[in-house]
């Protein structure tokens, strides 16, 4: 009997450690400071999707919710290339033309930007987190390493396979 028992608390124990988190549907809920949360929303719920989530609607039942929070800081202004137009040329019926840039080594000031996403999974049934782990990069605005897109992927990917394990602090992404 005393077995049983022994076995029976080794087993909870088990399934009590952040190592075992069974897979299954998940909601996302993000909290944004700007307008590109469903930018955010997408990235999240395709690296859940990688990870053998079944990522449902936010209004769909399911067992987990995954409540991402996205704070952004611009933390002053970097040097960064400017823009070049590329060549360009236009036919009408008042001629033609053809517009060549030069190669240049102009510079911009653009701001530097801190985004913060914190991505908590809680069990919707008893309102539990299961798991809770932040990531920060800093990109230069204005770039496409600054697009909601690139941003969101490179730290839910990061979030999402690190997951159940236990973060000590913030993941530094570059």
């Amino acid at each position: 009997m005393s077995i049983v028992l022994a076995m029976a608390l080794l087993a909870e124990a088990v399934t009590a450690t952040p190592n075992q988190l069974p897979k299954g549907t998940v909601t996302v809920a993000i909290r944004a400071d700007d307008d590109q949360a469903a930018a955010f929303a997408e990235t999240v719920g395709s690296s859940l999707s990688a990870a053998d989530f079944l990522v449902l609607p936010p209004t769909g039942p399911s067992r987990y919710q995954a409540r991402v929070t996205i704070d952004r800081d611009v933390r002053g202004l970097v040097t960064a290339p400017a823009p070049v137009a590329g060549p360009d040329v236009s036919v009408g019926n008042w001629g033609s033309g053809v517009r060549i840039s030069p190669p240049t080594r102009k510079q911009d000031l653009r701001p530097l930007v801190v985004t913060r996403m914190t991505l908590t999974l809680v069990d919707v049934r008893s309102d539990r987190t299961l798991w809770t782990g932040t990531a920060v990069t800093t990109q230069v605005g204005g770039t496409p390493a600054d697009d909601p897109h690139a941003l969101g992927t490179k730290l839910a990917d990061a979030l999402v396979v690190r997951m159940p394990a236990i973060l000590d602090g913030a993941l530094s992404i570059p």
